[in-house]
């Protein structure tokens, strides 16, 4: 990764700050429904806190890769430690975190400027890898496996979230569940749809 403040940086930053407008939602929704009194603070004992401010006004220019790297555990296990604390005494409270989750994926959908251009699979899959955090560049997590206008097969080639989860007491599967429904919600109201098949990979199809 380059040693000066350029559009990769940005791009992951924006992955970070997507991830966390998650664990905001899900904040607001415990708020809400009294679930587990004074997760806001113990969040940020436990986890550290993302601010919301320009990448230039805040980053460490003489360390950008450890910077960013630092804001990725951060936001990673404020992920997890959130959604664990609401569901360790009532797993049933899951339901509402995904559909919270849902909302978020619809309403990220409704403020793009490129909802027109949805129209090919190989498309949404460049917006996914745009979106979704998957550790640094360098960790090369999704792989195609086959590609077309109609559908695009991609695996992964290793779980890079599922420490963030084991350091919580939690489960990682609650993490694919909320991001397939993130991306459930962000593809409603398109063309396409994004299932899972027995073998573990992961397909953008016309529907």
């Amino acid at each position: 990764m380059s040693a000066f403040l350029g559009p990769i940086h940005y791009w992951l930053y924006n992955k970070i700050m997507l991830q966390e407008k998650i664990v905001d939602e899900i904040l607001s929704l415990n708020e809400e429904e009294e679930f587990v009194q004074g997760l806001d603070d113990s969040t940020v004992m436990q986890c550290g806190i993302i601010e919301n401010q320009p990448l230039e006004n805040m980053i460490d220019t003489g360390n950008i890769h450890g910077w960013l790297q630092e804001r990725i555990h951060i936001v990673e296990n404020r992920l997890s430690y959130v959604v664990t604390a609401i569901t360790k005494e009532n797993a049933d409270r899951m339901e509402q975190i995904l559909e919270r989750v849902y909302q978020v994926g619809v309403d990220v959908f409704m403020s793009l400027e490129q909802k027109e251009e949805m129209t090919s699979a190989e498309h949404i899959f460049k917006l996914l890898n745009d979106m979704l955090l998957d550790g640094m560049p360098c960790d090369h997590v999704n792989v195609i496996v086959s590609s077309s206008s109609d559908e695009v097969e991609f695996k992964r080639t290793r779980c890079i979230h599922e420490i963030y989860w084991l350091e919580q007491g939690g489960f990682v599967m609650n993490y694919y569940e909320i991001r397939t429904k993130f991306v459930q919600g962000l593809l409603s109201n398109t063309a396409f749809e994004y299932v899972a098949d027995e073998e573990g990979n992961y397909h953008i199809r016309r529907k």
